[in-house]
């Protein structure tokens, strides 16, 4: 690992120290200090020791039988990928302590002590993903899939993405995808999204001022297949004409103070650089220092059938919002890590799971034949019996009771050699640590053998069935805790907002009727901001829509956009005044 890199990691290490140490001091008790601490300590001791074997390691001669591949050694691969696992492992412990801290009834002091120890994990735990993810790709330890998907689609989401990155900031998004670019085209989204996400990404973290541009068109095209080119063009701080020669090499940022000013580990372009040869493509990038930059990548892609393309589940789509949702699961858990053991067992508990966990194989056999248990959580890596080889052992027992019930594995590392023994060997889902409380719940809810919920609950997965249309919904909760809870300020901003909607509506007829997509793309942008303020995600998504196809052109996108607009707005501002007397009442 680079020196500026060792010295980044160590530097956030200390300060994320600091913080656990004075929140510790000052807001727990004893016991609940010492896990905390104990979990970092573990954490710590694991990145030092891992950190200074490497310095000692590069430090000593190696021998001519070592293999270089891509100018990275071999040696230094599987040494980035073992300490995915010894890394990962306690920095879960840290994440979920604080996720669970924020739960509890704390002062606003309280919060923001530990606010600063989840953002200080999080910013590390970037940082080692990204080391080990570029590790993984050039070793060609990444799997990459071939779907159906919808292009179309998948490039709207990336752009709505971003739209939330520069919110209330003067920068214009815009998007073209020429008439030629086919709909359905097999391949695979996720790395598609990683490399636009990646590269947007960039544009929005370096534009102050000015616009970001996704430019998508048919370079080429057969009967079967077709060369499609993408550009990502800005107006930011552009690269010296001598740093764009080796932007894209490992740990590489445009300027010395690029890392100290914007973040990041420098392998953003190289990780995105990697993907796009990995799919036999090509990058290119041009800059101009204090101009802007435009990136351009060419991908081959297959015609895809609609057919193909995966809907997906709407049981799948809904807001886990309430833990009540596992009240009475019973669930199995093999972790061998007792700080993970704790801080799962707590997570299960609140949420009024049924928990067995702390035996051995044996007495787990016993437990599962006595028990109707719902589903097992399966540490893969755990040091003696691992968790390949108890799944085997649950799966291969003669009580169809036993061998049937779900198992979601979690482990600090996965690789695609894991995904496949865990399918020849039955495991149903998998966790990669550090998960999110959203994660854990919804792997669980998707895959317990117990499918009927309490009839309490019932509604909520019935609810996106029959859930009002999208453009309709609001939510006022988080602008009246951004009002400290005063409700006459809430009904100052409501009002406000619409009297705002009243002039959106009164500026696009009166425009429309000159083609003045400009005015009304303005008044789209001043709008867009209110439905973000009061949670209309659906329809402040379809207001981002109208104003993408002002500035692309489309006036005939922009009247249909419209109408849309003044057939759901109605029933919108209905249930905002519903949600509004609501809050009133309380």
């Amino acid at each position: 690992m680079p020196i500026s890199k060792t010295k980044d990691l160590l530097g956030q290490l200390s300060q994320l120290e600091r913080t656990v140490s004075e929140f510790s001091f000052e807001e727990l008790s004893a016991d609940e200090a010492k896990v905390l601490k104990d979990s970092f300590n573990t954490f710590r001791s694991s990145l030092e020791k891992h950190i200074y074997e490497s310095k000692e390691a590069n430090s000593i001669p190696q021998k001519k039988e070592s293999v270089a591949v891509n100018g990275q050694d071999i040696s230094q691969k599987k040494f980035i990928a073992h300490i995915s696992h010894e890394i990962r492992t306690p920095l879960n412990s840290i994440i979920g302590y604080a996720n669970l801290l924020n739960d509890e009834r704390l002062t606003q002091g309280q919060h923001k002590k530990v606010d600063a120890i989840k953002f200080a994990s999080n910013t590390l735990l970037k940082l080692i993903n990204e080391v080990l993810e570029y590790s993984k790709i050039s070793s060609g330890n990444t799997n990459f899939e071939t779907v159906d998907f919808n292009l179309h689609s998948l490039l709207k989401d990336v752009m709505f993405l971003c739209e939330t990155l520069v919110l209330d900031r003067k920068i214009e998004l815009l998007i073209d995808i020429d008439e030629n670019v086919p709909k359905i085209v097999k391949g695979d989204p996720s790395k598609l999204s990683q490399v636009l996400l990646n590269l947007l990404g960039n544009s929005v973290k370096f534009v102050e001022n000015g616009f970001i541009k996704l430019e998508v068109f048919s370079k080429e095209s057969s009967d079967n297949d077709c060369m499609l080119q993408f550009s990502v063009a800005d107006t930011g701080i552009g690269i010296s004409s001598e740093k764009v020669n080796t932007i894209f090499d490992q740990y590489t940022q445009a300027e010395n103070d690029t890392s100290s000013k914007y973040g990041g580990t420098g392998l953003g372009l190289t990780i995105t650089k990697e993907i796009i040869e990995k799919l036999n493509g090509e990058i290119e990038i041009e800059s101009v220092l204090d101009k802007g930059t435009t990136v351009t990548f060419r991908l081959p892609y297959p015609y895809g059938s609609t057919s193909g393309v995966v809907n997906k589940s709407v049981n799948e789509n809904y807001k886990l919002k309430d833990g009540k949702l596992l009240a009475g699961t019973e669930i199995m858990v093999f972790e061998d890590n007792q700080m993970n053991q704790l801080l799962i067992v707590e997570q299960l508990t609140k949420w009024g799971c049924r928990v067995h966990t702390n035996f051995t194989l044996d007495k787990g056999l016993e437990i599962l034949a006595a028990n109707n248990i719902d589903l097992i959580l399966m540490d893969l890596k755990m040091p003696n019996l691992n968790g390949f080889e108890v799944s085997k052992v649950i799966r291969g027992n003669d009580n169809s009771n036993i061998n049937s019930i779900p198992i979601v594995a979690f482990s600090a590392d996965f690789t695609e050699r894991d995904s496949k023994e865990c399918k020849e060997i039955g495991i149903n889902d998998f966790l990669l640590k550090p998960y999110t409380l959203e994660d854990l719940m919804t792997a669980i809810v998707k895959n317990k053998r117990k499918k009927v919920e309490p009839l309490e609950f019932a509604s909520i997965l019935q609810k996106p069935m029959i859930e009002p249309k999208e453009t309709t919904v609001v939510d006022l909760t988080s602008l009246l805790k951004d009002c400290f809870g005063e409700i006459d300020m809430l009904n100052e901003l409501v009002k406000l907002f619409k009297l705002n909607a009243i002039e959106f509506i009164g500026n696009v007829k009166v425009h429309l009727q000159t083609e003045d997509l400009n005015q009304i793309a303005l008044s789209a942008h001043k709008l867009k901001a209110g439905f973000a303020m009061i949670k209309a995600d659906g329809m402040r998504s379809l207001i981002v829509e109208l104003e993408v196809s002002c500035k692309s052109n489309k006036p005939n996108k922009v009247r249909e956009l419209y109408q849309a607009f003044l057939n759901d707005y109605p029933l919108l501002e209905e249930n905002l005044t519903d949600a509004l007397k609501s809050l009133n009442k309380k």
